[in-house]
């Protein structure tokens, strides 16, 4: 299950988006056997194309690598907040994605999934006063589960 693969952060100091990756990177890097290098370029190279950010404290990085047979997701709450180049306030909720160049119709639906979550009114909230990031990452996966709206490789 996604829910279960899913690496999740928790963080408190603010920081810079390339001190982000950095540390996100090191986690997700071994769960998509992509050399951490290529992880980086990859989400330094989409954030330069145009902003994640999708509301105010609220980013979705994603990219699709080819060669990757499974979607990835990295879930961040980070107290302090990352500072995204361009952007006036601090993200504190990072919902992270790498997803397959054969998988690029799921990449989609889980992009719109994800979007659709972090556009709930309460999302914010809800993401700050959670006792883990665990608790929110179920209730948060468990909402794309039974939409089934991320590739079915992701979920086994």
């Amino acid at each position: 299950m996604v829910s279960e693969r899913c690496v999740v952060l928790d963080l408190q100091a603010s920081m810079t988006l390339p001190e982000f990756l950095d540390l996100a990177i090191e986690r997700l890097a071994p769960v998509t056997d992509i050399p951490p290098g290529r992880l980086v370029a990859a989400f330094h190279s989409r954030e330069a194309e145009s902003s994640t950010v999708v509301k105010a404290g609220i980013a979705i990085p994603h990219i699709i690598v080819n060669g990757l047979s499974r979607a990835s997701m990295l879930l961040a709450r980070c107290r302090g907040g990352v500072i995204f180049p361009g952007e006036n306030e601090p993200v504190h909720a990072i919902l992270m994605l790498v997803e397959g160049l054969d998988h690029r119709f799921f990449h989609l639906q889980a992009l719109a999934a994800l979007s659709r979550s972090a556009h709930d009114p309460h999302f914010m909230e809800k993401w700050l006063s959670a006792g883990s990031v665990e608790e929110l990452r179920d209730q948060l996966l468990e909402t794309h589960r039974s939409r089934c709206t991320l590739h079915r490789s992701a979920c086994v």
